[in-house]
């Protein structure tokens, strides 16, 4: 038998309520008319079997709702026709109740047009069960007086009636927006996080590829040259040890160099450093900077309000950049480092002795368009100013809030 009704709601493609509470509130409203039905049976000394049928069919109807559009229009169709059934027997007055239940599912069923659809036909069968009831029972009130307040009564109660389908219909139309707004947003978040991990994760690949490409071109380099010199100057010791001497000092010199790499690939891949201020890792790299490469470097770092983590980490991995570069390319002899913050920006300032190059978009390499996205991402400027023997300038400025 279950596994009947399974497959009947699986052709059907039926759905479960997804408002639990409004089929409690269903049951509870059909309950209250079984009530009735039972205080009326007492009253009348009989059992009401078929009305007790109505309400458990459109209790168990409660439980499903169908997918296919046929579908929706047949069990609408059936509701409706149990009500209509209903009011053959004689039971008037429970018919607010239920074809408030059939607009209620209505709005799970069809768009806002198909549920006013289900409103007005709830409505004209609900006039149209109020005329016969007054039809039946106007004869019997003989008194003019009395006719005139049965009929505005049914009046007002048709205009309660009216308003009930109104703002039963608006609330649950408001639920069920409510509830695709909160789907949107738990979809939407996902997907940021989605996008955020993919960011993260090509942001990794990129850095590594980089370091991996310097370790390769500087490290490498310098570890093959330091081989071949090692192994002239073992051969030329055995026979002629004065002329193995300067390949001594060049492997030595090697070393030297080879050394200063991996400082800097340590330094590029150590983790930052976000409880300390920005001033003392600057002056950190700075120094472990003039030790490894012998330039000089005078820098004047002014921060008088403390700086945010993104623009903290920026502002160091561009200095860190800028003086990657210098070592590698400028044969510079000195650079001055200028970093000052204002009420709504930080500027930078990176400048060098060194040989310059001509500015264009073919001779920016990996490190500088590095540097342009950080800024970007910070809604910053980046300017690039270098000549051919008159060195390199960069110039960055951060916009920020201002915090007193």
């Amino acid at each position: 038998m279950t596994a009947a009704l399974s497959e009947i709601g699986r052709l059907l493609k039926t759905r479960p309520q997804p408002f639990r509470f409004l089929l409690y509130t269903e049951w509870v409203m059909l309950t209250s008319c079984g009530m009735m039905a039972a205080i009326e049976a007492w009253q009348r000394r009989s059992v009401p079997v078929q009305h007790i049928l109505i309400l458990l069919s459109l209790g168990l109807m409660g439980w499903i709702m169908p997918g296919k559009t046929p579908f929706r229009y047949l069990y609408t169709a059936i509701e409706m026709g149990l009500i209509f059934y209903g009011t053959t027997l004689g039971y008037l007055h429970i018919l607010p109740t239920l074809y408030l239940i059939v607009l209620i599912r209505s709005c799970f069923l069809f768009e806002p047009p198909g549920r006013w659809v289900v409103a007005g036909l709830s409505l004209l069968l609900f006039s149209v069960h109020q005329i016969q009831y007054l039809r039946t029972i106007t004869p019997l009130m003989l008194p003019d007086v009395q006719q005139q307040q049965i009929w505005m009564h049914q009046v007002a109660e048709l205009l309660m009636f009216g308003l009930g389908l109104f703002f039963v219909s608006q609330l649950v139309t408001t639920l069920l927006a409510e509830r695709q707004t909160q789907e949107d947003l738990s979809l939407a978040h996902q997907q940021l996080r989605q996008y955020a991990l993919k960011v993260e994760e090509m942001s990794a690949v990129q850095e590594r590829n980089r370091i991996a490409r310097e370790i390769h071109d500087s490290l490498g380099h310098a570890l093959t040259t330091l081989n071949v010199q090692l192994q002239t100057a073992i051969k030329l010791w055995q026979h002629r040890p004065a002329d193995a001497k300067p390949f001594l000092d060049q492997a030595q010199r090697l070393g030297t160099l080879a050394m200063k790499e991996v400082r800097q690939s340590v330094h590029t891949l150590r983790a930052d450093a976000a409880n300390e201020p920005l001033e003392q890792t600057l002056i950190a790299l700075i120094q472990d900077f003039g030790q490894g490469t012998g330039i000089v470097v005078s820098s004047h770092i002014d921060l008088p309000n403390a700086v945010s983590t993104l623009h903290a980490k920026a502002i160091y991995r561009i200095v860190q950049e800028a003086l990657t570069n210098i070592c590698k390319h400028a044969q510079a002899t000195a650079v001055e480092l200028h970093l000052r913050q204002h009420l709504d920006c930080i500027e930078l300032s990176i400048r060098d002795n060194g040989i310059g190059f001509t500015a264009s978009s073919d001779s920016a390499g990996f490190g500088l368009h590095s540097m342009q996205e950080r800024v970007l991402a910070l809604n910053g400027t980046f300017n690039l100013e270098t000549h051919p023997g008159a060195g390199c300038c960069i110039r960055v400025n951060l916009p920020q809030e201002h915090t007193p």
